[in-house]
């Protein structure tokens, strides 16, 4: 519910807290919106370690940020090609990038918001999504052109953010009077 390519801000972070405390080997999650915590990482560079706030700028309630020592892995300059099916031959401009990691958890994060949907994004900063064994992505439909074939499994996750993944759950109450109506099935 938290896809920037349908209005989301792309740094709801309870997924995230989760996985972090799963630590998993061979996660990798992207793409975050934190442009302070990019430049915080950029100010540190390639092998330093750094303390972060990241995640929950905007302001979502009930989220808030990731606090955690991380180690930056690689820096980007957020420009690249997209390659996938929904994205190939698109120029990117993402601003700053920064690749970290909190213990097995790799975040990638960008200074603007995009959604998740071209391997390119990962590959920039030095991530090869074929390998990852658990792959966060930030965004909801998209994200299957290109990542859908690595999947042996796509879990559709209803985490926090102002995109109501189940229409049958939005509120509503200006309906058109004199029109045929379909019942939304719950």
């Amino acid at each position: 519910q938290d896809n920037p390519g349908a209005g989301g801000n792309a740094d709801t972070t309870s997924l995230l807290k989760a996985l972090v405390t799963a630590n998993l080997p061979g996660t990798v999650t992207g793409i975050f919106w934190d442009a302070e915590s990019v430049a915080r990482a950029h100010a540190a560079g390639e092998g330093a370690t750094v303390e972060l706030a990241i995640g929950a700028g905007s302001g979502f309630p009930g989220e808030t940020p990731l606090c955690a020592r991380v180690r930056v892995l690689q820096l980007g300059d957020g420009r690249f090609i997209g390659t996938g099916p929904f994205y190939r031959g698109g120029r990117f401009e993402l601003g700053p990038m920064a690749r970290v990691a909190i213990g097995m958890v790799e975040i990638l994060m960008a200074s603007r918001k995009q959604q998740a949907a071209d391997q390119a994004m990962f590959r920039h900063l030095g991530s090869e999504p074929a390998e990852a064994r658990v792959l966060l992505l930030k965004s909801s439909v998209h994200f299957r052109a290109d990542f859908g074939p690595l999947a042996e499994r796509v879990l559709v996750v209803e985490a926090p953010g102002p995109n109501v993944a189940d229409p049958a759950r939005l509120p509503f109450t200006k309906l058109p009077i004199g029109r045929r109506r379909c019942p939304l099935r719950r």
